[in-house]
């Protein structure tokens, strides 16, 4: 299965592409720490000194920021932010997820109703503001308003960001799953296994498993796309993964600034300058936000043909080996038993 994943065009650009940014990340910040270092003002060929920030013709491949930094550092170094943290809550979305799917389907069939319209009721809200009306106190106006009487520090923030994030979708994905586990147990081959009195064990290790796996890893795909949109959002409403400080930029403005350099932190503190003579400094996070997502896009186009090729090989193996007395003499499958 692994194998025929990277062997798949679709799956394996995308998985090199965030890989490959993950692990960029992580390797700079191993050699050279988090540290962007601020530029020295450039001169132009006349020998007359430019102003930052500059852009990807003046300072190429992507110029500089609103402090005059390096563009190409901040993203390296808020890749491993961005892209880890999506990681982290999509893993702690799925899997709790997976778990209580099986328990609502097998412990709680008489309240099903009650708890599909709950869950159904409170997806109408859109988890963009949800998660922003509970972590506006925590990561924006606490450290803002009262910051000397603020007790949270980044990895308090940070932690309570991705509990958030994680929480808020748990009951729907455990609802999905539920339904797909109901789904498999309407087969015919659970008939028979209830009549050989199968237990709730047996259903799920020989059952329920083989089915469930490749739709964990579309699901899983589909929630990191997902993630990834959201924390754009987030950024865009100044909620940064680990908060944020004020600091003066070169234009002597008091701005927000992430304390990671993560993705969304910069889409954040530079998405004003999208309506400036610097528009490039707004539109490089989006574009990397973009390239994740299509990435992720990617993988779940060729993980959904692997998927779809295996489950054709296995019926026309089960169809190759029916037996039929179709050119048979009598007794030929017992000689051959």
């Amino acid at each position: 299965m692994l194998k025929k994943l990277m062997k798949n065009p679709a799956f394996l650009t995308g998985f090199l592409f965030l890989f490959g940014m993950f692990a960029v990340s992580l390797i700079y910040y191993v050699v050279w720490g988090n540290e962007v270092p601020k530029l020295d003002l450039l001169k132009n060929e006349e020998g007359d000194f430019l102003s930052p920030p500059y852009s990807p013709l003046e300072y190429p491949p992507l110029g500089t920021d609103n402090f005059n930094r390096n563009v190409l550092l901040l993203i390296i170094v808020g890749a491993k932010y961005t892209i880890g943290a999506a990681l982290v809550i999509m893993l702690c979305r799925v899997l709790p997820s997976v778990v209580l799917g099986l328990v609502v389907h097998f412990y709680f069939k008489p309240f099903r109703k009650i708890i599909d319209n709950i869950v159904d009721a409170a997806n109408y809200f859109p988890p963009t503001l949800l998660s922003f009306l509970l972590l506006n106190w925590m990561l924006l106006e606490g450290p803002l308003y009262n910051p000397d009487h603020f007790p949270y520090d980044f990895s308090d923030k940070t932690i309570f960001y991705l509990v958030i994030l994680i929480g808020i979708s748990i009951p729907s994905l455990t609802l999905l799953f539920s339904n797909e586990y109901d789904k498999i147990m309407k087969e015919e081959f659970i008939d028979s296994s209830k009549v050989l009195g199968a237990t709730k064990r047996h259903y799920i290790l020989n059952h329920i498993r083989p089915f469930i796996l490749p739709q964990i890893l579309l699901v899983s795909i589909r929630e990191f796309m997902i993630i990834m949109l959201l924390i754009a959002h987030l950024g865009v409403l100044k909620i940064f993964i680990g908060g944020a400080v004020i600091d003066e930029d070169i234009f002597q403005n008091a701005v927000l600034v992430s304390l990671s350099y993560e993705w969304s932190g910069l889409l954040g503190g530079w998405w004003q300058y999208l309506w400036t003579t610097y528009p490039w400094i707004s539109f490089i996070p989006v574009v990397f936000f973009t390239l994740t997502i299509l990435s992720a896009k990617l993988m779940l186009i060729g993980a959904t043909r692997v998927l779809e090729s295996v489950g054709q090989d296995k019926r026309e193996t089960h169809k190759d080996e029916v037996h039929t007395f179709e050119g048979k003499e009598s007794f030929d499958f017992v000689h051959r038993a």
